[in-house]
C-alpha cells in the first residue's frame, strides 16, 4: 500500500510560493497555498497539515498570531514544523524568529536540494534533550589553526544548539566529535543552519544540522536521547 502523501500549507507572496510549491508536487507533497489573512487561522486550528511554510514577513497578519494559533493545543496542526521563507534581505531576521515557534528559516534563493533538506527535517522533526557536553570540530579560528570546541546546550539526532565562538557561517560544514555522558563515541558531519540570538537564547554559538554519522553514532545518540526521554516521563 502506497504511503499517504504529506500536505504541505503554504501561506504568503506569490515569489517565494511560486518557487517552493512546483518544487514540493516534484516531490509528490499535497500542496494547499492560501493568502495571509484572518481566515488562516481557523484553516489551522481545524486542518491538519504536517507541515506550514511562511513567507517572511507576512504584511497582513502578525506572526506571532499565527504561532499561537498554530502551537495551540486545541490546533488540529499543533505538532506541524513551521518553516519561514525569505528572501535574501530578510533572511536574518527570519533566523531569528527560529524557536519561538518556527523550527527553520530557508531562503528563496537557495537551491532545490537544499530547500528540500530542510523540508524534509521538519517532517521528521527529532525529539530534543538538553545535553552538555564538550562538542571538537575541525573547524579552524579564523587566522589560527585552533579549531573549535563547542560545548552542546541541548540535543537531537538532527542536529544541536552549540555554545562557543560564532565563526562558522550559515552553510559552512564540518566534521565533528564528542563523547556522550557514559562514554559512548559521537563523530561524524554537521552542517551549521544559524548563529544563535544571544538575547533570546541566552548563548552564543551556532545551530547545527547532523548530516551524516560515522559507524554506530546515530544508532548510539538515539539510544541515549530515548533513554532521558523515558527519564522524564517516568518522573511525571
Amino acid at each position: 500500500m502506497a504511503e499517504p502523501r504529506k500536505h504541505v500549507l503554504v501561506v504568503g507572496k506569490e515569489t517565494g510560493i511560486e518557487r517552493v510549491a512546483p518544487m514540493l508536487r516534484r516531490a509528490e507533497f499535497a500542496v494547499h497555498s492560501v493568502e495571509p489573512s484572518p481566515f488562516l487561522l481557523d484553516l489551522v486550528l481545524s486542518t491538519a497539515f504536517e507541515l506550514v511554510i511562511v513567507s517572511h514577513p507576512l504584511d497582513t497578519l502578525p506572526l506571532d498570531d499565527l504561532v499561537a494559533t498554530l502551537r495551540d493545543p486545541g490546533s488540529a496542526c499543533h505538532g506541524a514544523g513551521l518553516l519561514l521563507l525569505a528572501e535574501p534581505e530578510f533572511l536574518d531576521d527570519a533566523q531569528n524568529q527560529v524557536d519561538l515557534g518556527p523550527n527553520r528559516a530557508i531562503c528563496t534563493e537557495w537551491s532545490e536540494a537544499r530547500v528540500l533538506q530542510s523540508i524534509g527535517d521538519l517532517l521528521d522533526i527529532a525529539p530534543r534533550i538538553g545535553m552538555r557536553v564538550l562538542l571538537h570540530t575541525d573547524l579552524a579560528i579564523s587566522k589560527s589553526n585552533d579549531r573549535v570546541t563547542f560545548q552542546t546546550v541541548n540535543m537531537s539526532t538532527s542536529g544541536a544548539l552549540l555554545q562557543g565562538p560564532a565563526t562558522a557561517n550559515p552553510s559552512e560544514t564540518f566534521t565533528f566529535l564528542f563523547r556522550l555522558p557514559g562514554g559512548g563515541l559521537i563523530e561524524g558531519n554537521a552542517e551549521v543552519v544559524r548563529h544563535t540570538n544571544r538575547l533570546r537564547e541566552g548563548v552564543e554559538g551556532v545551530g547545527a544540522r547532523f548530516a551524516e554519522f560515522d559507524g554506530l553514532s546515530e544508532e548510539l545518540l538515539l539510544d541515549h536521547i530515548q533513554r532521558q526521554i523515558d527519564l522524564v516521563d517516568n518522573r511525571c
